[in-house]
């Protein structure tokens, strides 16, 4: 082989080791975390429960609800998954 032909078989086993380097790493997508508060009704001022998001090992999950569920509710975001709390 000529050197060219072997420099270019270098440069083509080195970009096929960079790309293949990163395979196995698997990355999530970052979420919104959110804490959710659920109210008595439609005005909003008389809470009735909440629910908060957290982040477990890097996945989404969320906790058990404390108080009651309505169809009034807030949505605050409170970080990011993986990430940090805001």
């Amino acid at each position: 082989m000529t050197v060219t032909k072997k420099r270019l078989l270098g440069v083509a086993a080195l970009a096929a080791a960079i790309a293949t380097a990163g395979v196995g790493i698997q990355a999530y997508a970052a979420s919104i975390m959110y804490m959710r508060t659920y109210y008595t009704d439609a005005s909003l001022t008389t809470m009735a429960g909440m629910r908060m998001d957290t982040c477990n090992n890097g996945r989404l999950s969320q906790r058990p609800v404390v108080g009651t569920v309505t169809p009034y509710y807030i949505d605050e975001p409170v970080g990011s998954c993986p990430g940090i709390y805001w």
